[in-house]
């Protein structure tokens, strides 16, 4: 029950309540919250998260002395409304998505608990909360460091895996029908198509560690190549699983899907081999030193194809057998694709 960020994230706040206590500064208790509230897996999500508070604390506290200044000979209730209504505006307008919230709280606290010593007040919220949110990301970079690079690469290692197990179960359901027995069960389209969204949901936060113009960074387009690989062979998994193969009840087709089934086995091979590279980088990978060997059987096809008896079979299946080999040889080639363009960025780095 206790990972390696929540023990991160108490051994932050217990060094920053520490500090804090050495000084004998008041309010030091913002310190403590301001870990807390900016605590996240990544160092980016949590340098925006950061972000985030200290324009909210500096907006709140902005607005909290115009507002006190202009409107405490109103009703308390209404200048406060007005003074929210504000900061709710000029939060939206600023696209702060938590910073409004940390806003309001010093707004709220400042007029009715500190509106004696604002003076002194704001600028000491204003130094504790900065030093939490330093200190919490000066913990994601030295207490067991978490970027954003090495998740997003490693959800797309477990992709990988995945589908290089799915790519060995097609394999094994071809030769099966030939008396070699299957594997377990592998995972089915839907499950791929939800591991991709993972991955893809962990990109925001990199973004955030990329600094200015992350588009032309070479993680960024890294990612990018991987995903698109990624997209095209989890559609092809759900091509196969709609296109049955067919039965082998003459010599020509078993040696076509014996065909298909030794490009897949290699395939699965070779993203074995991603997946063994984006799981143990710790930072940007380097391509497969072997590229996809393309089995002999498959380079044989079109010998295969332009075989007499080919057209003696009935328009279904040879539509079948056509739509698994189309859609073998667009996997294959996104593999390809995927590996030139994997070289191709780290020879740029």
């Amino acid at each position: 029950m206790i990972n390696r960020n929540a023990l991160r994230t108490a051994l932050t706040a217990g060094l920053g309540n520490g500090f804090a206590s050495i000084t004998g500064l008041p309010d030091d208790q913002y310190v403590a919250l301001a870990v807390l509230s900016v605590s996240s897996g990544t160092y980016g999500a949590s340098f925006e998260l950061g972000r985030q508070r200290l324009l909210g604390t500096v907006l709140g506290s902005i607005l909290l002395l115009i507002g006190y200044e202009c409107l405490h000979e109103l009703p308390m209730a209404v200048g406060l409304a007005i003074t929210m209504g504000c900061l709710r505006l000029l939060g939206g307008v600023l696209g702060l998505k938590v910073g409004y919230k940390v806003g309001g709280m010093i707004v709220v606290m400042g007029w009715l608990v500190h509106e004696g010593s604002l003076a002194t007040w704001i600028p000491l919220r204003f130094f504790w909360t900065a030093l939490g949110v330093i200190l919490m990301i000066l913990s994601l970079r030295l207490f067991w460091p978490a970027r954003g690079l090495v998740q997003c690469l490693g959800r797309y290692g477990e992709l990988m895996d995945q589908l290089q197990i799915t790519f060995t179960a097609l394999a094994q359901r071809l030769q099966q029908s030939q008396g070699v027995a299957g594997g377990p069960t592998p995972p089915s389209y839907r499950q791929l198509r939800a591991t991709l969204q993972s991955a893809r949901a962990q990109r925001p936060a990199l973004l955030q560690e990329l600094g200015n113009q992350p588009q032309r960074h070479p993680a960024y387009l890294l990612l990018n190549s991987l995903d698109a690989a990624a997209s095209r062979l989890v559609t092809m998994v759900g091509g196969m699983e709609r296109a049955v193969p067919t039965s082998l009840d003459s010599q020509l087709v078993a040696r076509l899907h014996q065909a298909e089934a030794d490009l897949l086995s290699c395939m699965a091979a070779q993203l074995q081999r991603w997946a063994q590279l984006l799981r143990s980088s710790r930072g940007l990978p380097t391509p497969p030193a072997r590229p996809l060997d393309l089995p002999l059987s498959w380079l044989q096809l079109t010998t295969e194809l332009n075989d007499p008896l080919a057209n003696s079979a009935s328009l279904e299946r040879l539509e079948r057998i056509a739509t698994r080999l189309l859609l073998c040889r667009q996997a294959e080639q996104a593999i390809r694709d995927g590996e030139s363009s994997w070289r191709a960025i780290m020879a740029r780095t």
